[in-house]
């Protein structure tokens, strides 16, 4: 954003075609940035941002093709061919036109309100690009629409699929570029050089265009001749294209080894998820302690074979994603947050590694996470048979249960072990006083944990003992007196 207004500030009256160039380049990377940053930050300007730098960019875009275009002609046409004169007389009369739209452009642009927006954005930008796992999930998700596009264009071999294929590698360049920095020194040169040649076919196309309409050529001979010489030029653009990608060398596939897959894809994916809800969620920090406390627990019961056995699903990973987006919800002002988290998980696209099935399992886990308890006839769980409604059932007691523990007494606890002492789970949670009774909503936690468990379960602090059930028998008569 500062380059972008170091590049205005040097464009003069005449608008040069270098400087004009190089600020539409500055402005391209932060429209970039702000598409990406809006799925993850919607509560900021980016939206904003976004089409004050469209709107400047496209009316400097008309002046900087007609300029195109007119180096094209000039660079194709043979000695003495006069054939292209009036277009060229066209396309430099359209050029005056667009010169005085891209001044008043330039000269509304309100440098006041884009150094606001760097203030404001950048560090929700850089609390992004610090996170290098969310950062290879974005490059990922859109080397993916390129690999498609680039499919579809092998398959078409259009004009319009090509220049699509064009945009979609730009598009991956300024994301590698601003996200992936120690990457993007390595694609640089091919990333470029695939851009530059694809932006010549599509020029070439442009310009076809224009002549194959230009009611001032007169001689359709000449005109056939100037369309046969274009596609000529613009098919050995697309064989360099297209010899550039064949093969097992190709940049795609290179570009696809230095992103992750498997499981850190589906680890990318998490982070890039738990980046969501930090721009949601008021209190981030609370959360992720909740996170870490639910997993203790999770763990803990795992080791005694109490939880994950029978599940068709990743219990864990479900669990941490519920606890860390479970509060996303007080984004929307005035409605319950753990029903507003439901709909919200439920309606974003899945990041690439996971599904929307694995979406809809977290939100049904952080929909409850207080208030109603989650009944197995409940309408939401309807909907699951009965094995996986039992285990959300337990990962939903899991965070309530460690979310109990944030309540205000118990903010001291960090800790959490479990234990198994005959049949009785004993959950010992470091800082905790079992001196007094418990508070309510811990109290009503642990009863849903044991239903869920079918065990008792008792809460101690560490080195606390645990009192062995006493052997009732009946009354005798002796006892009684």
């Amino acid at each position: 954003m500062n380059r972008a207004l170091e590049e205005h500030s040097k464009l003069g009256a005449e608008l040069s075609a270098d400087g004009v160039h190089d600020f539409r380049v500055a402005l391209r990377r932060c429209i970039l940035i702000a598409d990406v940053m809006r799925e993850l930050d919607g509560g900021a300007d980016w939206k904003a941002l976004r089409e004050a730098a469209k709107d400047i960019f496209h009316e400097l875009g008309a002046l900087s093709d007609a300029r195109v275009l007119t180096e094209w002609i000039e660079k194709l046409r043979s000695p003495g061919d006069t054939s292209a004169d009036p277009l060229l007389q066209a396309l430099r009369e359209g050029c005056e036109k667009d010169r005085a739209a891209a001044q008043n452009a330039v000269r509304d642009f309100d440098r006041k309100q884009w150094r606001g927006w760097t203030g404001k954005l950048a560090s929700h930008y850089q609390h992004v690009a610090s996170d290098r796992a969310v950062c290879e999930s974005i490059a990922y998700e859109i080397w993916e629409a390129v690999r498609e596009l680039h499919r579809r264009a092998q398959k078409s071999r259009s004009q319009i699929a090509y220049h699509r294929l064009r945009v979609g590698l730009k598009k991956f360049r300024y994301a590698a570029e601003n996200f992936l920095p120690s990457l993007y020194s390595e694609w640089a040169p091919e990333l470029k050089s695939l851009q530059d040649v694809l932006g010549e076919a599509h020029d070439l196309s442009v310009l076809e265009q224009a002549i194959a309409n230009d009611k001032g050529m007169k001689d359709e001979g000449a005109r056939a001749a100037w369309i046969g010489k274009l596609r000529e030029e613009r098919s050995v653009r697309i064989r360099q294209y297209r010899a550039k990608m064949a093969g097992k060398s190709s940049p795609l596939m290179i570009w696809r080894q230095g992103l992750p897959a498997g499981r850190e894809l589906r680890l990318a994916g998490f982070s890039r998820l738990a980046e969501w809800a930090y721009f949601l969620t008021p209190d981030f920090s609370r959360v992720r302690r909740v996170a870490r406390i639910a997993l203790q627990l999770y763990d803990g019961l795992a080791n005694y074979g109490l939880v994950g056995r029978d599940s068709d699903f990743e219990e864990r990973f479900i669990l941490q994603a519920a606890a860390l987006l479970q509060e996303v919800g007080h984004s929307r002002e005035g409605k319950p947050h753990h029903k507003m988290a439901f709909r919200m998980i439920c309606k974003i696209s899945p990041p690439p590694g996971w599904t929307k099935k694995d979406l809809e399992l977290v939100a049904v886990v952080a929909r409850f996470h207080r208030r109603a308890l989650p009944r197995p006839d409940h309408k939401v769980l309807r909907a699951y048979d009965f094995p996986m409604r039992h285990s959300l059932v337990l990962l939903a007691a899991i965070l309530r249960f460690a979310n109990a523990f944030r309540a205000k007494p118990y903010r001291a606890v960090r800790r959490l072990e479990v234990e198994d002492c005959s049949g009785v789970i004993v959950v010992r949670a470091e800082g905790f006083s079992d001196s007094e009774p418990l508070e309510p909503k811990l109290a009503e936690s642990r009863r849903l944990l044991e239903f869920t468990c079918q065990r008792s379960v008792h809460i101690l602090a560490p080195g606390s003992k645990v009192m062995s059930h006493r052997i009732l028998r009946p009354a005798t008569r002796i006892d009684a007196a």
